[in-house]
């Protein structure tokens, strides 16, 4: 019975890395000859987690990281770490490479944030992080790439591109709609923790003098924890003004609710449009834009990494930054033409199928089944267009 640790938050946490980690782990968990564990990195204390939750880090404590890294020694066959500067302590997470350094067993990183031009120290956190581990993922083509670019001495066999995973949909669009009371409606949503780097006042305002029957565009998600701490609901009350002032009411709907996983499933089939309008071109992942694409959502989204990989082969619609008018233009597109819609939600699904955590999960454990062994490299995807999850699975 092989046993495995994951390093992250986690649930009831409220963010996308403790989502990912608790999906993954009830990926790997289905094949029923392997343990997953979760050490849990924590700021507060306070939260109340599940049983597989095996240790919790206080986050600002150096030896809390270092009892983990013993723990881990003892007990487990092998270690993941779920990568982003922000959830660990120290200067730009500076702990997690201390308890990193402990580790006798085999480690494999996922790297969530993958930055152009890191700062020296974040380079070095890196850098300690991939001569550690015996393999490191990206979820994208490009993140690979800039792995390459900035760590030219690495071995690029350690690097593995595997797509975010998302959940298995039903896509009943019609059953879904009726549930949620939109029926009669052309849904278009955007969903995710909101801040400012969402770009939600160009979704906004690019919905000004549109005549669209029977639209509704749902912005869905709980405002940042992070932004909550510093601003408040500032940025929120922003957008309802813009609203109120573009006299969009009647189109434009918040849903302030952190969803569960059956509420974002029913919100995401329901959808015709799922729009992504970030403004920060280095968006290495983005959770809440795979699982549109595995809803069969027809996409239209600024050209972030993530979106520019993602969304190619006619998987969506890529929309210049700062460009509300093109925006407009092509919410207008997909609204009019029904067959475009069509098509590019058929393309949409058929490559989420192949993305579900159930396959996603059994790639994981491919490669970490290969590192106990001296590495030897497995399938390097190069890009979205090639990947097939089915002949992993």
């Amino acid at each position: 019975m092989r046993r495995i640790v994951i390093i992250s938050t986690y649930p009831p946490q409220e963010c996308g890395l403790a989502t990912f980690t608790k999906d993954l782990k009830r990926g790997m968990s289905a094949d029923g000859n392997t343990i997953i564990d979760v050490i849990a990195v924590s700021r507060s204390g306070v939260e109340e987690f599940d049983p597989s939750v095996r240790f919790v880090i206080d986050k600002e404590r150096l030896d809390s990281y270092i009892q983990a890294a013993h723990i881990i020694n003892e007990e487990y066959n092998y270690c993941i770490i779920q990568h982003e500067y922000g959830i660990f302590g120290g200067a730009d997470g500076l702990f997690i490479n201390q308890l990193a350094n402990s580790l006798n067993i085999p480690l494999l990183t996922i790297f969530h944030t993958i930055l152009q031009s890191p700062s020296l120290r974040q380079k070095e956190i890196m850098e300690s992080l991939l001569i550690k581990s015996q393999a490191v993922v990206s979820l994208s083509p490009k993140g690979s790439e800039l792995l390459m670019e900035l760590f030219p001495m690495v071995d690029d066999k350690k690097i593995k591109v595997i797509p975010h995973g998302v959940p298995q949909f039903d896509y009943n669009q019609g059953l879904a709609k009726y549930r949620l009371g939109f029926q009669d409606n052309f849904v278009m949503m955007t969903f995710g923790l909101i801040g400012r780097s969402k770009g939600l006042e160009y979704a906004i305002r690019s919905l000004e003098g549109l005549d669209l029957a029977n639209f509704k565009y749902l912005i869905v998600g709980k405002t940042h924890p992070n932004v909550l701490a510093h601003e408040g609901e500032s940025y929120r009350f922003e957008l309802q003004s813009l609203v109120a002032q573009l006299k969009l009411q009647d189109k434009v709907v918040f849903v302030d609710e952190f969803l569960s996983d059956e509420q974002l499933k029913e919100y995401l089939t329901a959808c015709d449009i799922y729009l992504s309008p970030y403004q920060h071109e280095q968006q290495i992942s983005s959770g809440t834009l795979s699982f549109a694409v595995g809803a069969g959502a027809a996409v239209i989204s600024t050209p972030y990494w993530h979106a520019t990989d993602l969304l190619t082969d006619e998987r969506g619609i890529l929309t210049p930054f700062n460009d509300i008018q093109t925006m407009s233009e092509n919410i207008q597109l997909l609204y009019k033409s029904r067959r475009l819609l069509a098509w590019h939600r058929f393309k949409a699904r058929s490559y989420g199928e192949q993305t579900t955590w159930k396959m996603v999960a059994k790639v994981y454990l491919e490669v970490l089944s290969n590192l106990s062994t001296p590495i030897r490299s497995l399938v390097h995807y190069k890009n979205y267009r090639s990947f097939d999850l089915k002949q992993e699975a």
